[in-house]
Parts: C-alpha cells; sequence; structure tokens
C-alpha cells in the first residue's frame, strides 16, 4: 500500500466522522434520511467513478478494482456502526440496512467490471482522470464532501502517467483538494 492511498484513506474516514454530531438528534426519522442522503450521494458519485475508471480502462488491472472496492466499502462500514449505535427502534434500524445493503452492492461493482474490462488504459487515459479531478473540484466549490472524490482522481491519475502535464494537472487538484478540506474542517471545528 502507498503513501497516497494510506493518506486518501485516512482523509475519507475523516470526512465521514465530521458530521457524526448531526446523528445525535431525537428523532429516527431524521436520522434515517441523513444517513441514508449521506450514503446515497456517496454511492451516486463512486458509481460515477466507476464509469470513469471503466471507460479509461483503469479496471484492467484486478488489483485496481480491488483497491477501489476495498475504499468504497468503508462509508457502508461505517454507516453499519453508526446505525447499530444510533438508533433505538428495530424499524430504524432496518431501514439503515437496507440502504447499506445497496451501498454494499454497488461498491462491488468495480469487480464485475473487472471481468468485463476488455479495454486497457490508454495514453490518454490519466489525462482524462485528471480533467475529471478538476471538474469534481469545481463542482466541490457547491458541495464540499465532493472533493474527497476530486482527490481520489488525482490520485489515480498522479500514479498512472509520468506526463509533465498530468502530474501538473493532478498535483494542483490536490493541493486546492487538500486546502479545501482542510479549511472546511477548520470551519465545522471552528463553529462546533
Amino acid at each position: 500500500m502507498t503513501r497516497s492511498t494510506t493518506l486518501y484513506k485516512a482523509v475519507l474516514l475523516s470526512i465521514f466522522i465530521a458530521p457524526l454530531p448531526a446523528f445525535a438528534m431525537q428523532s429516527d426519522t431524521t436520522n434515517v434520511l441523513l444517513l441514508a442522503i449521506t450514503l446515497g450521494g456517496f454511492s451516486f458519485f463512486n458509481l460515477l467513478l466507476n464509469g470513469l475508471f471503466y471507460f479509461t480502462g483503469k479496471y484492467h488491472s484486478r488489483d485496481f478494482a480491488k483497491m477501489h472496492t476495498l475504499i468504497a466499502i468503508i462509508p457502508a462500514v461505517i454507516a453499519l456502526f453508526i446505525a447499530l449505535i444510533y438508533f433505538d427502534s428495530a424499524g430504524a434500524i432496518w431501514m439503515n440496512i437496507g440502504v447499506i445493503i445497496v451501498s454494499v452492492g454497488l461498491s462491488l461493482l468495480p469487480l464485475q467490471l473487472n471481468l468485463s474490462a476488455t479495454k486497457a488504459p490508454t495514453k490518454n487515459s490519466a489525462l482524462i482522470i485528471a480533467l475529471a479531478a478538476i471538474a469534481l473540484l469545481i463542482a466541490a466549490f457547491y458541495v464540499t464532501p465532493i472533493a474527497v472524490f476530486a482527490i481520489a482522481c488525482a490520485h489515480v491519475a498522479l500514479i498512472s502517467q509520468d506526463d509533465i502535464k498530468v502530474k501538473f494537472l493532478s498535483l494542483s487538484t490536490l493541493a486546492i483538494g487538500y486546502g479545501y478540506l482542510g479549511y472546511w474542517a477548520y470551519q465545522i471545528i471552528q463553529y462546533s
């Protein structure tokens, strides 16, 4: 496991743990909706990454598909622990278990895509992923947690090719993305 993968996992984990005080509300219905929206949003953007990585040939590598699957399952596991800890009624737990099962199923999609991936990465694959990272970073200025996906794409583009353009785009995206997430975390801590 590389240093950037470990760093990516740490940032991803801290992003999903940051809103935990919001789960201290009294209403199970509100908590169920909050958990479903959070996990559903993650699953939606993970599906976008699945499509991006499939069409750029990254799933040609079984190791890449396994790593993406392992990282994608982390939010579902965190959501399972949250559901078991914070919810009192059986109905709320079962509703969340249903959302979590769907999220796990979508997280396992890279392994299935790896079986049908016939296209190998091209010389432009890393550039396409770097441009997608920039697009996600722009979207993150409207919805901050999307920066996690921009950072993930930038890391993949950075390790995929030695082209100076791709490296510059990836490193710029990483610097801005980490800075922006750091500022967001600072604001959360400051006003909590």
